[in-house]
């Protein structure tokens, strides 16, 4: 069974630009209505990722911001009220090392990387699996979720709220390096002999 939805993306950029949000909404079949926000909350350094629906459970992801997405640092998510715990390797050789794990409600998932770009993505558990890309340019962009096997209202609110997560992991483009300051740091702890 294969079925492929698509969600557009919608902005909302009144009032100051710490306020303005940004998503993708649209109808998801038999899951009806379905809308994801980033960010939906800021807590200081933080944003908030949010999906709501007709039948998806409220689901949301906090992590630190990066640009107008919550990033996996530090992350939280949660869906119907209930915590899922993530574990992840950003430095692991191989895709499916540096996938995304979540444990909820005796379920196993595993998110990770279909594409050499970070807008395509698939999740997946036992006999289930949810890719979903990003595609297009300004108002015309769009969320596409393909749906392998038979899936349930929270599989789909998990793969809808990770549209709106910066999943890719830090390389040397997106973060400082820090070695020079750590070596720095610790010459001045260093005995000097003579």
């Amino acid at each position: 069974m294969r079925q492929t939805y698509t969600l557009d993306r919608w902005e909302d950029r009144s009032g100051h630009r710490l306020t303005w949000t940004f998503g993708y909404r649209g109808t998801a079949g038999e899951f009806g209505r379905i809308e994801v926000v980033h960010p939906a909350r800021r807590h200081g350094d933080r944003h908030v990722t949010e999906v709501s629906g007709d039948t998806v459970p409220a689901t949301s992801f906090d992590g630190w911001a990066y640009g107008r997405k919550p990033s996996l640092h530090m992350a939280r998510l949660s869906s119907g009220g209930t915590g899922i715990r993530i574990k992840r390797n950003r430095w692991a050789q191989t895709r499916a090392g540096r996938a995304l794990r979540m444990q909820t409600a005796g379920r196993e998932y595993r998110c990770l990387a279909t594409g050499r770009r970070h807008r395509d993505r698939a999740l997946i558990r036992d006999g289930v699996e949810i890719r979903t890309g990003r595609h297009g340019r300004g108002a015309r962009k769009k969320a596409t979720f393909t749906v392998l096997g038979p899936a349930d209202a929270t599989d789909l609110a998990l793969a809808a709220v990770l549209v709106g997560v910066d999943t890719r992991k830090p390389h040397p483009g997106r973060c400082r390096p820090r070695l020079p300051q750590q070596v720095a740091g610790l010459a001045g702890d260093l005995p000097v002999t003579s």
